[in-house]
């Protein structure tokens, strides 16, 4: 399973929702701060919009947020930190998949060279600015 993310233009990058979470909280360690998500046109969902990022439920996400999340996953990148938090961010958010009891397989644990072709085009995405998560 995985997210789509789509521009006005066409674009659309592919990830699993895996390595999209592990962006998302990248980004986060090195400042982010979210600005929340546009509720998707169709939504008509129970109570109001949660603003979430983990979801493909075609949500928005409003051009000065792409372009934040973008600075702020550069400049992880970019950090001599980079490694270290990368690897991290995977265990936290494996831990945290184990803790609500779930096992991950050895050969479905991520590894941080599995990121070494994701993050430019992605980065170049995000510049452009606003997108939808599909």
């Amino acid at each position: 399973m995985g997210v789509d993310l789509r521009n006005d233009a066409g674009e659309t990058i592919k990830l699993t929702n895996r390595h999209w979470a592990v962006v998302l909280a990248l980004a986060e360690t090195f400042g982010w701060q979210p600005a929340g998500t546009v509720a998707p046109k169709e939504w008509r969902g129970p109570g109001e919009w949660a603003a979430r990022y983990d979801s493909s439920d075609g949500q928005f996400v409003l051009e000065e947020d792409a372009k934040s999340l973008a600075r702020h996953l550069h400049g992880a990148v970019v950090s001599d930190q980079f490694e270290l938090a990368l690897n991290d961010v995977i265990q936290y958010l494996e831990k945290s998949v184990e803790a609500s009891g779930r096992k991950i397989p050895d050969a479905m644990r991520m590894k941080p060279g599995e990121f070494s072709n994701i993050f430019s085009p992605l980065l170049m995405f995000l510049y452009e600015g606003s997108f939808y998560i599909e």
